[in-house]
């Protein structure tokens, strides 16, 4: 009546066994500083939600900020602001 063999689900335990041990000795190497994971240059500061259906996320890219604002209904905007020291005549 069953279509699956015993031999499957001991293939299929031991695929499961590989990647749990793989994952685990990617966590020591990383612990131990061996392996350094991916630094992406695309960050999210700080993400605020300004209506249920709208956030405003600060977003940093190679040292550069920006405002991106994200709405549920498609619409969306990004503008670049300014950080302290660039651009500004305080006179």
């Amino acid at each position: 009546m069953s279509d699956i063999q015993p031999f499957q689900i001991l293939i299929l335990l031991m695929f499961l066994g590989v990647l749990l041990t793989a994952q685990f000795i990617i966590k020591r190497l990383v612990a131990h500083g061996k392996v350094v994971p991916f630094q992406s240059e695309i960050q999210i500061g700080e993400t605020l939600r300004v209506s249920p259906k709208e956030r405003l996320h600060l977003v940093t890219v190679k040292g550069q900020s920006f405002l991106l604002f994200i709405s549920k209904t498609g619409a969306s905007s990004i503008q670049q602001i300014n950080t302290l020291g660039e651009g500004h005549d305080d006179a």
